[in-house]
């Protein structure tokens, strides 16, 4: 199955969560062992603001275990 189509299931988890899609995105792939950056595109000012905060969150083993089962 496409990743896209599984965006309605993140934004869902997020919301339980308290976490945007984007945060899931950013945070949850740094939290994988072996990744060492993530690079995020940005057209403006604020996207690039987002794109750092979004990274400064670190999901816990059970919130990482479970993004992964949603995708």
């Amino acid at each position: 199955m496409e990743l896209r189509k599984r965006v309605p299931d993140l934004r869902g988890w997020g919301a339980q969560h308290g976490r945007s899609v984007l945060e899931i995105a950013v945070g949850g792939l740094a939290a994988f062992p072996g990744c060492s950056s993530v690079i995020a595109g940005a057209r403006t000012p604020e996207q690039v603001r987002a794109n750092a905060a979004a990274g400064e969150w670190v999901p816990t083993a059970e919130e990482l275990r479970e993004i992964v089962e949603l995708l």
